[in-house]
């Protein structure tokens, strides 16, 4: 089986427009049309959940690195405070 993700951008090319071709194979306009709008369609939906993956990933980030920030000035302040000469 092919794996999408060990495909160069040439190949993931010729693999879409060849399922493109397979799919409108004796089909009239309109039912093209429905096809595309069903593949568009879901394609929204990838995208809209990748996309909320990616904000939440980064909103977790951004929180480790805050939280990381905090204890880094914490230690600093610490350090600063107790060992003063």
């Amino acid at each position: 089986m092919i794996c999408i993700d060990d495909l160069s951008p040439e190949d993931l090319l010729v693999l879409t427009n060849a399922i493109a071709i397979t799919l409108i194979k004796d089909k009239n306009p309109d039912q093209i049309n429905v096809l595309g709008n069903f593949i568009v369609g879901v394609g929204c939906l990838l995208l809209t959940v990748a996309a909320q993956q990616q904000l939440l990933e980064s909103i977790k980030q951004a929180s480790t690195n805050q939280d990381t920030n905090k204890t880094k000035k914490w230690i600093y302040d610490f350090l600063l405070y107790n060992y003063r000469e």
